[in-house]
């Protein structure tokens, strides 16, 4: 029969992790986080440009409604479409409505007025040869009107300040062509 020390110390339980445990768990999570934060940074940058084409998309709803109580014009500024935008009431020259949230400063997101090709043609000739690296204000919509109002083009910027891009790399324009 064994001693009642030797009972002692047979029964004794370990408490807490050694260092080599430690280290081992902190490594395994620090690799874990190196896979992992690319892929989120990325997953950012994909939602704020997702936001972009959303707003992009708000901007030219406003202008073919506007265009449609306007007779078939299209607006030659975007502070003429104002009204069409959420919060307006929906008329020309009415109270104007709220241009959509910039997803990359968080401010009211205004479209900047640019020019460009004065021609549908040329909409669409920039439509297919603008490149992903044209620097364009981050987050931020354009709006250009052609053809003496039968046309125009909306673009916008991703967050990091390259055109928002559609198929192979190319500038994405919502246009009425």
């Amino acid at each position: 029969m064994a001693s009642k020390l030797e009972l002692q110390t047979f029964h004794k339980k370990k408490t807490g992790f050694t260092l080599v445990e430690l280290l081992i768990v902190v490594v395994i999570i620090g690799i874990l986080a190196a896979i992992a934060l690319p892929n989120f940074i990325g997953a950012q940058l994909k939602a704020k440009t997702a936001a972009v084409k959303g707003n992009m998309r708000t901007n030219q709803i406003a202008a073919e409604t506007y265009a449609t109580d306007s007779g078939g014009s299209y607006p030659n500024n975007p502070t003429t479409y104002e009204p069409y935008l959420p919060g307006g009431n929906s008329k020309i020259g009415g109270t104007p409505g709220s241009y959509p949230v910039n997803p990359v400063t968080g401010a009211q997101n205004e479209v900047t007025l640019v020019a460009g090709p004065n021609t549908s043609a040329g909409i669409m000739a920039s439509r297919a040869t603008a490149a992903a690296s044209v620097t364009v204000p981050k987050g931020r919509i354009t709006y250009r009107q052609a053809d003496a109002g039968s046309s125009y083009a909306i673009g916008g910027g991703d967050g990091t300040g390259n055109s928002v891009a559609g198929l192979n790399g190319k500038c994405l324009i919502l246009s009425n062509q």
